[in-house]
Order: C-alpha cells, then sequence, then structure tokens
C-alpha cells in the first residue's frame, strides 16, 4: 500500500467495511461515490427477493474497484409496485427523501460527485427521484458545485448484449435477463428446479407491457377523477419474461457490458467535472483581479 492510497485496503471499495481512518484518507484524493440502490421484491419462485439488491451490490463493486471509486451501502428499501408475499414497498416519495437525506450527509463529510447506480427501475421511483435531486440541488446552496448521476443499469449495456434483445421478447423482469444476471453473480441462490410462471395468457399480457401487471379503478368514471392502481389480484408468481433461456455465460456478458459501461461513462463524467471545475476556478481568479 502507498502512502498516496491509505484507503485502499482489502475490502475497498465497500464503504461499511471500511473505517473511519480510510474514508478520511479518501476523502484527502478523491470525492466520488457510487451509490447502489435495489430493491426486495417478487422474482418468482426461482430468483430471490432481494434480486435487484444483489445485482446493484455486486455490479457496484465491481465498477467501483475498476474506477477506484468508494461504493456506499445498497438502497434497498424502494416502491416496487408489486405486492406478493415478501414484497416490501416504500412509497417512491419516502425513497427519495431517503437518498436525498443520504446524499446531503455524505456532502457534507466532503463528497461532491454522486453515481446513483439503479438496478431496480420504475416510472414511479425514477421521477420521484429525479425531481428530489432536483430540489436538492436547487434550495441547498452546498450542493453548488456537485455533480449527481443517475446511473441505470438498463442503459449501460455498452455491448447491446441484450438490453435491445430483452425489450424485443418482452424480457421485463425476473426473466432470461435477470436470471442470467444472478447465474453468473449468485448461483447458489437461482432454484432452476423451482421454476414456475403464472398463467399463459398472463405472461403474454406482462410480456407486451410491464404495466399490465397492474389495474387502474376508478371509483367515479371522470377525467378529473384519480384512479386508484395496484397488482392484478391473478397475479401470484410475477415473472414478466423467459427465464428458461438464462444462461451463467449469458449473465457473464451482460455483467461485463454493463460494467464496461458504467466505467466508461463515469471516468468521462469524472474528466469533465475536473475540467469544469478548473475553468470556474480560473474565471473566478480573473473576476477578483
Amino acid at each position: 500500500m502507498t502512502d498516496s492510497k491509505k484507503w485502499k485496503s482489502a475490502v475497498f471499495p465497500s464503504w461499511e467495511n471500511m473505517t473511519v481512518k480510510e474514508i478520511r484518507e479518501y476523502l484527502k484524493e478523491k470525492t466520488s461515490v457510487i451509490i447502489p440502490i435495489g430493491v426486495i421484491e417478487q422474482h418468482g419462485y426461482h430468483l430471490p427477493l432481494a434480486t435487484d439488491a444483489i445485482r446493484a451490490t455486486e455490479m457496484a463493486r465491481l465498477i467501483g474497484t475498476e474506477t477506484e471509486i468508494l461504493v456506499a451501502p445498497t438502497v434497498t428499501q424502494s416502491f416496487s409496485g408489486g405486492s406478493c408475499p415478501g414484497t416490501i414497498n416504500i412509497t417512491p416519495t419516502t425513497m427519495s427523501l431517503v437518498i436525498s437525506d443520504m446524499l446531503i450527509s455524505m456532502r457534507n463529510q466532503g463528497f461532491n460527485k454522486f453515481y446513483l447506480f439503479i438496478a431496480h427501475g420504475g416510472s414511479e421511483n425514477m421521477n420521484a427521484l429525479n425531481n428530489a435531486l432536483k430540489d436538492l440541488l436547487r434550495t441547498i446552496p452546498a450542493f453548488e458545485h456537485t455533480m449527481i448521476v443517475l446511473l441505470p443499469a438498463a442503459k449501460l449495456d455498452i455491448d447491446n448484449v441484450s438490453r435491445m434483445k430483452a425489450r424485443q421478447d418482452g424480457d421485463w423482469h425476473a426473466g432470461w435477463h435477470e436470471t442470467s444476471e444472478m447465474m453468473y453473480l449468485m448461483p447458489s441462490l437461482v432454484r432452476m428446479n423451482e421454476l414456475e410462471t403464472d398463467s399463459e395468457e398472463l405472461v403474454r399480457l406482462m410480456t407486451g407491457d410491464p404495466d399490465n401487471y397492474q389495474i387502474s379503478e376508478k371509483i367515479v368514471n371522470d377525467d378529473l377523477v384519480i384512479p386508484r392502481n395496484r397488482q392484478r389480484d391473478d397475479i401470484k408468481i410475477g415473472v414478466m419474461g423467459f427465464p428458461n433461456r438464462a444462461s451463467s455465460e449469458l449473465g457473464k456478458k451482460i455483467i461485463e457490458s454493463t460494467v464496461k459501461g458504467a466505467c466508461i461513462k463515469i471516468k468521462c463524467l469524472e474528466e469533465k467535472y475536473d475540467r469544469a471545475c478548473k475553468f470556474h476556478n480560473k474565471r473566478n481568479m480573473n473576476e477578483n483581479y
């Protein structure tokens, strides 16, 4: 270990396994942090409820190792929208406030470049998170020179190993895409012998449009009345895709492509941020003379 990298111990880049001293040493050289975001939700009978949290954690650590950027503890509580047993929902608003509070705490310590690596999507989550982060940047002076980046895993597949093919197949959730990743990352947690799906009609409905897992009802039918959305009562398993097509080899390719895409994007943004800061500092110096 060199003197300039006292923070780079055997447990790096895992924030929760590091010490106060190591974080302090890290902050002397870097102010970037990756924050993995997942959820605890239904993933059929063949995948664990923590699938998205595991995917977020493991890929973020690979990215952190490659880029030498610290990886914060995974945010595992979020909004799923599903209601099968084991799924834990918190509202998108609560999730966005929790992440905002985390960023405020980290900013107070000196971090100012935040990469939110998102392994669980959903329009409700993304909209709430986007709005909360904009409010943070707008209303808190300490965030004036802070960079916050949303990095959805689905958009980082730089070699296009699975992104377009999964969409074309209607493989949205717990299908070959996520099952392949879990076969590679945590094979001991994949139970293909217990694989089941809902009825063919339901699978066809959900693969056609992932939002078809829910129904929308109004107590009074009027354009001004807000609907009540909930998961369909006949969904018992919640697989939206074709997990029988999965393989560990495909999972390896997806993970490597996603990590590669994330590293390229982060390294590019780090360089752009540094150039922007140099320009800003130079301009301030000129204005002071």
